[in-house]
């Protein structure tokens, strides 16, 4: 996809990641499904962790010149993010995680409008986790990736809420 199609596109996803939370009760935020990972307050959480993870990516690779790369995320980091998705929010924490993913979100869009045409699609070598084989990345992947996570989380919220208000009587 071209470039600003698909800039545009990923801020339209977010857009309805932020409608689809915004439907989220205060009181169901740390709702979490027994057997689920993520609570609905959780969602946020990970949606951040996300984008810390791929902006972490997009820079070694750009930094590194499109050479192969190890893994990005500074250890325990991963734990301390699925630990805080089963958790969920707090009301008090809502914005504040809302605003860090606006401006993880808008540091994402910034890295890739900065980038030459030629480099959008140019795929890097990305080893993603100790012992894995490296997996070809490109800025374009990366953007496309992070476009579809959203998407994947505004049904999945709407359905916990309902599982919500059926296990609470909301």
């Amino acid at each position: 996809m071209e470039r600003d199609a698909a800039l545009a596109d990923y801020e339209a996803a977010r857009k309805e990641w932020e409608a689809a939370f915004s439907r989220v009760p205060d009181g169901a935020l740390t709702y979490l499904k027994p057997g689920d990972d993520y609570s609905l307050g959780g969602l946020q959480v990970h949606v951040n962790w996300v984008l810390a993870h791929y902006r972490r990516v997009l820079d070694a690779i750009v930094a590194g010149g499109f050479a192969q790369i190890g893994p990005q995320d500074p250890p325990g980091a991963e734990a301390k993010a699925l630990e805080g998705a089963r958790r969920g929010l707090t009301h008090g924490e809502r914005n504040g995680s809302l605003d860090e993913m606006a401006r993880l979100h808008e540091d994402v869009g910034a890295a890739c409008r900065v980038l030459p045409p030629s480099d959008w699609s140019r795929k890097a070598p990305v080893v993603y986790g100790s012992g894995q084989e490296p997996y070809p990345t490109s800025p374009e992947d990366v953007v496309g990736w992070l476009r579809d996570h959203y998407r994947e989380h505004v049904d999945q919220s709407a359905a916990l809420v309902e599982e919500w208000k059926t296990a609470t009587g909301a």
